[in-house]
């Protein structure tokens, strides 16, 4: 079935556009939603119907005939300006109720143009899709907002995929094998996560990676709520803001680019501080304190479930988070030194994507059926 969506703009708010808008154009078109961003969000889950409208800063005084279509050549420029990697949607997939459509005269809003997604089985794995609606002329005598000219529809693909469970689960890395991890100058460790328990005992710590007081980003600490996300360890610890809530997915990132640390959740930066330490050694002076995925000092746990488990040699920006927290192409392997997808779903090896040979050899309990949206709304 398919899902059906409407930007809904109540005519009050084009009006105050109207009088607050910076740009100083007077009666002007616009795509409805587009005031402050051109993009709009909408998660899909298979086909879906789309509405989209025009709106005139002031009431049109007649009608104004507005021509529209997909314009693929303006992607290009976005993804430039804003960082992104978007694609086109394939153009058998979807189509367009009309090309034009009418705001008439005395009102503020237009007629419903449809965007139909008509499939998404020829979308590729992990890749997010953004389809450019562009004016392109009015016949009437209102002109158009040059900065809400064109609208990109971000369609945010939902993902099915295996995960781990984990509990009481340890899973070492031998890192010390490889020299060139004892001195990493910069650092990123990603992972996406639901909570089942947070620790409810003193220390009140819920390990999801890294190495004991050196590099680990965990839940909780006696300082800090159970609830909190935390990267310890190297002397310059930084706490997020969030609260994080159980039975729900999350994407974690912690940054280290050789001055400072940065904490993320969902793409968007909760929690930093200056570190003008060395560089980050991920391996373990002992082989309790090696680095671990899901608990630390042989305790510690993280209770929940996991996936998309990566470690980098570079410090990641933001847009490049954004971009890929539920799938990482091969293409972007290079900078990697695991990649843990934990999708396996039976067996008792977790691979490394990357080549690298950092497999893991646990037996594990698997999630089936994990649905999740490939950015957040």
């Amino acid at each position: 079935m398919k899902t059906k969506y409407l930007l809904l703009i109540m005519l009050w708010g084009a009006v105050l556009f109207a009088c607050t808008n910076a740009e100083p154009l007077k009666d002007a078109l616009y795509f409805t939603g587009t005031e402050n961003s051109p993009t709009v969000k909408y998660t899909v889950d298979g086909p879906a119907d789309i509405g989209v409208t025009v709106s005139a800063s002031c009431q049109a005084m007649g009608d104004q005939l507005i021509k529209v279509k997909v314009d693929p050549d303006k992607l290009e420029g976005y993804n430039a300006e804003y960082g992104k990697k978007y694609k086109i949607v394939p153009v058998e997939d979807y189509m367009l109720s009309n090309d034009e459509i009418v705001l008439k005269a005395g009102e503020n809003i237009s007629e419903q143009l449809i965007f139909s997604l008509l499939r998404t089985t020829n979308f590729e794995e992990g890749v997010i899709y953004c389809v450019p609606i562009t004016i392109t002329n009015v016949t009437g005598d209102m002109p158009v907002m040059e900065s809400s000219r064109t609208i990109y529809l971000v369609l945010n693909q939902v993902m099915v995929v295996k995960a781990a469970t984990l509990y009481r689960t340890n899973m070492k890395l031998a890192f010390e094998d490889d020299p060139a991890l004892a001195s990493v100058p910069q650092v990123t460790m990603e992972a996406r996560v639901k909570v089942n328990n947070f620790a409810a005992i003193n220390p009140y710590i819920s390990t999801v990676m890294g190495v004991e007081e050196e590099f680990l980003l965990r839940f909780g600490d006696v300082t800090i709520k159970p609830n909190q996300i935390q990267l310890a360890g190297g002397g310059y610890p930084v706490t997020g803001k969030t609260e994080f809530e159980v039975n729900k997915w999350y994407h974690l990132a912690v940054v280290f680019d050789g001055s400072s640390i940065k904490l993320y959740v969902n793409g968007e930066l909760d929690g930093q501080v200056d570190a003008p330490r060395g560089p980050i050694t991920l391996c373990g002076k002992t082989d309790k304190r090696r680095f671990c995925i899901g608990s630390s000092l042989d305790s510690r746990y993280f209770d929940g479930v996991i996936s998309e488990v990566r470690v980098w040699k570079k410090a990641l920006t933001q847009s490049e988070i954004q971009n890929n927290m539920c799938y990482i192409s091969p293409d972007n392997y290079q900078d990697m030194i695991a990649y843990w997808r934990f999708n396996e779903g039976e067996g008792d090896v977790v691979r490394d994507w990357t080549g690298n040979g950092w497999d893991i050899n646990k037996t594990l309990n698997w999630v089936e059926g994990v649905r999740l949206s490939l950015i957040h709304i």
